[in-house]
């Protein structure tokens, strides 16, 4: 009987201290939880506009509170995320995004008409702030901003591989650069004329030197990871106008040659220069 007493006493008291250990833990949890809590970033998006998110790092994983939103990486950048709304008006979301290193990011999604900032950099630290962050290329192992950095040392170093001149329009390749298996072609392009230059497109393609007659002509075209000033096209009278092709490392078998045309956009002012396996081969290493 004693027994029985001291057991259903023993048990009771357990019973009462089981919601006391179990609120202090919970309290514990608590305290850890506020402690470790994730900043938010406020986000605010519209339907009629894409808002970009640039960070530190490639984006391995995005999750998205709601079909309200829109997301996806950017077209040849590891770490930069396009968002937008799928319609007007949708209620308070949120979208959560894991980058390589490890590092989450919360933000907290409303929808805005007209949103005053379309792109947001979130730096090393993890603050938000109007972009200035570079891409990360999903093709090249260069980031973006080194590539314009190796290109600005391209376009000084002078030299010349190959030139041609027509119709008052001279056209030069420089030396080509080299760095982290990514070659560099710096391509200089003078308007001698009264009259403005618009390039249409350039085009590098590998064909053989010589062509037998009846033979049909093989030509494959290569196409650069990157162009830096590729965004100008206009020449204006007695104007000039330097870009820099970057292409994946690769070279020229010896009956073959590297083409480069220039193309006039409505004209007829297109210039060709040949370039040898051996320009390739005797490419500068950028420091």
């Amino acid at each position: 009987m004693k027994t029985t007493l001291f057991a259903t006493s023993a048990l009771l008291l357990g019973l009462a201290a089981a919601p006391v250990r179990a609120q202090t833990s919970a309290a514990r949890m608590l305290q850890y939880s506020e402690a470790n809590k994730l900043p938010t970033y406020p986000l605010y998006i519209s339907d009629q506009k894409t808002t970009h998110l640039v960070f530190p790092f490639p984006v391995t994983y995005v999750d998205l509170g709601s079909s309200g939103l829109i997301a996806a990486k950017a077209t040849g950048a590891e770490n930069i995320v396009r968002v937008k709304a799928a319609s007007a008006g949708f209620p308070e979301s949120n979208m959560t995004v894991l980058t390589s290193d490890g590092k989450l990011y919360s933000f907290v999604v409303n929808y805005q008409h007209d949103p005053k900032v379309l792109s947001l950099d979130l730096g090393a630290a993890g603050s938000a702030s109007s972009a200035q962050g570079e891409a990360i290329l999903s093709n090249s192992p260069i980031p973006q901003g080194n590539l314009d950095a190796y290109s600005r040392q391209a376009l000084a170093a002078g030299g010349t591989s190959a030139s041609e001149s027509a119709n008052q329009l001279s056209v030069r390749a420089g030396n080509v650069g080299y760095k982290q298996e990514t070659l560099f072609f710096p391509l200089h392009v003078a308007n001698k004329s009264n009259v403005t230059y618009d390039v249409d497109f350039v085009k590098f393609y590998i064909q053989d030197k010589q062509v037998a007659k009846r033979t049909a002509e093989q030509a494959l075209e290569i196409t650069p990871i990157y162009v830096f000033n590729g965004g100008l096209k206009k020449i204006d009278a007695k104007g000039q106008l330097e870009q820099v092709y970057i292409f994946k490392k690769f070279t020229i078998p010896e009956q073959k040659q590297l083409i480069i045309e220039v193309y006039e956009k409505g004209g007829g002012r297109n210039i060709k220069l040949k370039l040898a396996n051996s320009d390739l081969l005797k490419a500068r290493s950028f420091k």
